[in-house]
């Protein structure tokens, strides 16, 4: 990304299982009972976590500090010993340390209407915390990764990513705006904004452009705008509009905006290759292959049949490069992940299988298994972020990991 960089929060182990953090939800227990009657009840005391959760994502150690020190003066039992060890600490390092003990209790409670549970894969190994259900707030890192993480919403939150006007649909980084691009008629584009239940966003008050064209420079190594239109909000705050005057097929967008005040754009790319109708574009960042069951989760719907014949596991890793290559170029990026995934799935069973080569070969064929594997996860989460950049920066490594595969099982086999 050629942009000032944006740390994003992807993480990926070569036997990790194959797992969907963007959207998933999770199965909670009941809400503790309170030990004292003199307590506070459960949603006052989960209200004063969260004051100290948004103190610690402002970075306001003594803010944070305040609001444990109120919330240990309402605790029941359970709360009162990890909240009054959030409170004791002397810096906002060992803070976030021990706040995350307490986090993690809370987490895995019911919570009020209102609440969200969010994690974070990289704080410690992977952290949850809970927040108001809204964008990342990430109390862990504060302004150093403030977006980094996902926010499990409650039922029904982030389970639709279909297009509303047509167009190609985008989460944002901070995993709760859905941003949906349209072409809906020659010089015009419209960018169009839904909350993590789909209900309209006004944008009235969003900043943002249209770019065109760019040039890059090596001596800055980023991306010099040369052609861009301003996007202006509708009356109605529905939709930004931008007038770019008439563009050949394919037409490329890349939109920038700021969704919230002094923070970064977000840069999202939009391909067009004819113009946007409510019933164009299905949801394919969903759709399984055809004849997957539907009662078996998404995760085991998309998964290969892995060959017998190592040669057609090679030959099945390449055909999915070649389909991720294709979507790549035609702006799918929301449907990437499917096939990246099971290349992913396909290089693991390929890693399985190679104690039969040589040494070298043997170690040449890992190496480029942990580079698909991790290049995989990345074209996932880019995927859906819609910037093009770090989508094409990420296939450029899972296509030289095929490559790579490919070379070292010709060579085995011979001409």
């Amino acid at each position: 990304m050629h942009q000032p960089v944006r740390l994003f929060c992807v993480t990926a182990t070569i036997t990790a299982a194959l797992t969907f953090v963007g959207c998933s939800t999770r199965t909670t227990p009941a809400s503790p009972s309170l030990d004292n009657t003199n307590t506070a009840d459960f949603g006052t005391q989960v209200a004063e976590y969260v004051r100290a959760q948004e103190a610690l994502a402002a970075d306001d150690f003594n803010g944070a500090k305040s609001a444990l020190v109120s919330l240990t003066s309402m605790a029941d039992a359970t709360v009162f010993p990890l909240a009054d060890a959030a409170a004791a600490a002397n810096d906002i390092a060992t803070m976030r340390a021990e706040f995350k003990p307490l986090s993690e209790f809370l987490a895995a409670m019911d919570l009020p209407t209102g609440f969200a549970r969010a994690y974070c894969p990289m704080y410690d190994g992977g952290s949850n915390w809970v927040q108001t259900d809204g964008p990342v707030r990430n109390p862990y890192y504060g302004s150093v990764m403030l977006t980094c993480g996902v926010v499990d919403g409650a039922p029904g939150a982030h389970m639709d990513h279909g297009p509303r006007h047509g167009g190609r649909v985008f989460m944002a980084p901070d995993s709760f705006h859905h941003i949906e691009g349209a072409y809906p008629e020659a010089g015009v584009f419209r960018l169009y904004a839904t909350d993590n239940y789909r209900e309209p966003v006004d944008v009235t008050l969003w900043m943002g452009r249209v770019v065109l064209e760019e040039e890059y420079d090596a001596d800055t190594d980023e991306f010099v705008e040369v052609t861009s239109f301003p996007l202006l909000p509708s009356p109605d705050g529905a939709y930004l509009e931008a007038e770019v005057g008439e563009l050949s097929m394919p037409a490329e967008f890349i939109a920038k905006i700021q969704l919230v005040e002094d923070y970064p754009e977000d840069r999202f790319d939009f391909i067009f290759t004819e113009f946007s109708t409510v019933a164009a574009i299905a949801d394919a960042a969903v759709s399984p292959p055809a004849g997957a069951p539907e009662s078996l989760p998404l995760a085991e719907r998309i998964r290969p049949r892995i060959p017998d014949a190592t040669s057609d596991i090679v030959a099945d890793i390449g055909s999915r490069n070649d389909e991720i290559r294709s979507l790549v170029a035609e702006g799918g990026f929301t449907e990437i992940f499917i096939p990246a995934l099971q290349s992913k799935e396909l290089a693991l069973a390929l890693h399985d299988r190679a104690e039969t080569l040589p040494v070298r070969e043997r170690n040449d064929v890992r190496i480029a298994v942990r580079s698909l594997v991790r290049a995989a996860w990345l074209l996932d989460w880019y995927g859906d972020l819609g910037n093009k950049q770090q989508v094409s920066d990420a296939y450029d490594i899972l296509n030289e990991a095929v490559a790579e595969i490919t070379r070292v099982y010709d060579d085995v086999q011979g001409p």
